[in-house]
């Protein structure tokens, strides 16, 4: 069901995206573009910043490659990837703001922080989720 930024203020005294992150269950698991031609209604802020994305910063841009959105993943990646996920991104802005704040790891401090996250916030396992997803991804287009 797609509800407008107006509709969720006048129904429920919220906007659209505090509503709809108060209702998902674990967050989406796969919405493909196509799908707010077709079946969901985008955001107004959403559009907005992709409006401002595309006219203010992408001619800056020199190469758009990125990990294909329209990869897909299998029921258990997507557990994996709900179990570990958090966590990992977590320790990765907390220890980010560390450095930015009190400079840059040792070598002994950057051993020790790959070795946290893969033992700790499941680096390897989230590693090996998005490869097969991608290797799974880059067989199907390049057989096309």
């Amino acid at each position: 069901m797609s509800i407008s930024d107006e509709e969720s203020r006048e129904k429920y005294g919220k906007g659209s995206g505090e509503l709809k992150g108060e209702c998902e269950v674990a967050g989406p698991k796969l919405i493909l573009s196509d799908y707010y031609q077709t079946t969901f209604r985008m955001e107004d802020r959403a559009i907005e910043r992709l409006t401002d994305l595309y006219e203010f910063w992408m001619p800056y841009v020199d190469s758009t490659t990125t990990y294909p959105v329209d990869c897909v993943f299998t029921g258990r990646e997507l557990d994996d990837i709900d179990w570990y996920r958090a966590n990992f991104e977590s320790a990765v802005s907390e220890q980010e703001g560390l450095w930015i704040k009190n400079g840059g790891p040792t070598d002994e401090e950057w051993e020790k922080y790959i070795k946290h996250l893969r033992e700790k916030c499941g680096m390897d396992k989230l590693l090996n989720v998005y490869q097969a997803a991608y290797d799974r991804y880059s067989g199907k287009v390049s057989a096309q």
